[in-house]
């Protein structure tokens, strides 16, 4: 099939479309669909077209004949975007190392299993970061069926790390703020008896909170970060790279102070270990569930002793806070929360002082971010997870809070490449123009040449295409 044949086909079945919408029904939704299916139909036909005549031309190829002998002729199916692409699939044999190629899918940095273009990948990955693995099953206008644990081995295979971006301009920060804590995730095969579930971590880095009205402000140059890191040597991991983050974008001559605010758990400590200049301090909403717990166990008098423990915080008073709780326990209605708050507040003494009194620290929305990057899609809804696929979940949601969703095809190639070379043990090398491309500017000529004069523009249009399977071939 050539262009023209398409561009008949297209003409004659909106033509039935409109001679059916006059003569059976004015119903313009049934009219809508009719035309979106004969443009979606048309558009998987002509990208099957084009990688047809890619196919044909490296089998032309004189570059081809010298290295590759052809073995097959078949057809592939890829679900794309579009819907179903069926096109030429030819198996070659190299003369000097006698292995098999699929010429045009190593061309196309495609898997010879994959099912799935990078666009379609894409649209799965964007509706499941959203939605149920059902939902995003469903996203695709494809007759092949598309369970949902095809949609979770396509977030599985999200790669483990992502590439930060160096800056070729450092910027000049004197402070930087990290807010940290956790989301409480159900495993997979655990019930509420049996275990707490897995943590998933979450940190974002932000130079300043602008004021945007009366009771709002918004984080300035926000960066987050997320995943299970079970254990201390991935924690430490999780550690190290927010501080890569902060090393390729911020000049660490200029840098003075990194506040690291959360609850004081075990796991935020630790960044001090790991992040310069770093400082800790304490979520103040944490702060609050603690001392309020403990004041309410003396009933009639919760006013004054919480008036009391916060005045010891305001005013630096350590010793003075220790005998406040001492006090407080002889006479408490439950010791517990009492016992607990006191452990907190001066095991965490340090730090407390620096969130009282540091003019430099604004005060904390852990909690908000952490229901809006993690709970909206891990935990507010009954659902369980592998820890592989929570992590990798934890990933992308950040990965689209700090790229956005038109981003996520980058995330696809990137994990591919991160596979293939793990499958192939070697880096695959490729020209800065990856893929068999027709540009816009081609595309408008060959329409134009078509209406003055079609015979005249298709011999210099297919040299431009021969010219760049050529280029591509070399580089294989």
């Amino acid at each position: 099939m050539d262009i023209i044949t398409l561009l008949k086909g297209l003409l004659e079945e909106l033509s039935e479309i409109e001679e059916k919408f006059y003569e059976e029904s004015k119903d313009l939704y049934s009219l809508e669909l009719s035309v979106k299916d004969v443009f979606t139909q048309k558009a998987a036909e002509y990208v099957g077209m084009i990688l047809t005549g890619a196919d044909e031309m490296i089998c032309s190829s004189k570059y081809r004949k010298s290295k590759y002998t052809i073995q097959r002729h078949d057809y592939r199916t890829l679900t794309t975007v579009v819907g179903d692409v069926v096109f030429n699939h030819t198996m070659y044999l190299e003369k000097e190392t006698k292995s098999t190629h699929f010429l045009l899918d190593e061309m196309l940095q495609l898997d010879s299993h994959e099912r799935f273009s990078e666009g379609a990948e894409t649209e799965l990955l964007r509706e499941a970061v959203k939605s149920s693995y059902a939902k995003a099953a469903k996203i695709l206008p494809t007759e092949s069926e598309v369970s949902k644990t095809t949609v979770m081995n396509k977030v599985h295979q999200i790669a483990d790390e992502i590439p930060l971006e160096e800056r070729e301009e450092r910027k000049k920060c004197e402070y930087l703020y990290i807010e940290a804590d956790e989301d409480h995730i159900s495993e997979q095969g655990e019930t509420d008896s049996e275990g707490d579930g897995m943590l998933g971590k979450l940190a974002y880095l932000y130079e300043s909170k602008k004021k945007i009205g009366k009771n709002k402000r918004e984080l300035v140059n926000t960066f987050y970060q997320s995943g299970i890191y079970e254990g201390p040597e991935k924690n430490k991991r999780f550690w190290e790279q927010m501080e890569e983050y902060i090393e390729k974008t911020y000049d660490m001559d200029y840098l003075k102070t990194v506040y690291v605010i959360g609850d004081g758990g075990g796991w935020i400590r630790s960044a001090e270990n790991h992040i310069v200049y770093s400082k800790l301090c304490m979520d103040k909403y944490h702060v609050a569930k603690y001392i309020n717990s403990a004041a309410n166990q003396m009933l009639d008098e919760k006013d004054i002793a919480r008036e009391r423990i916060y005045t010891c915080i305001y005013k630096h008073r350590k010793k003075g806070l220790e005998e406040v709780f001492d006090e407080m326990l002889c006479s408490a209605n439950n010791q517990k929360p009492v016992e607990d708050a006191k452990n907190y507040l001066l095991n965490n003494w340090s730090a407390l002082m620096r969130t009282y009194h540091d003019k430099n620290l604004y005060g904390s929305s852990t909690e908000g971010h952490v229901s809006n990057v993690l709970s909206a899609r891990m935990s507010s809804r009954p659902m369980a997870w592998s820890k592989r696929g929570a992590d990798r979940m934890c990933k992308l949601r950040c990965y689209v809070e700090n790229h956005g969703e038109e981003k996520i095809i980058d995330l696809v190639r990137y994990s591919r490449e991160k596979r293939n070379l793990k499958r192939s043990g070697k880096e695959i090398v490729m020209p800065e123009e990856k893929k068999i491309r027709m540009n816009i500017s081609e595309r408008y000529e060959k329409g134009k040449s078509y209406i003055e004069s079609i015979q005249a523009a298709i011999p210099g249009y297919t040299a431009r295409k021969q010219i760049s399977i050529r280029h591509q071939l070399n580089f294989i």
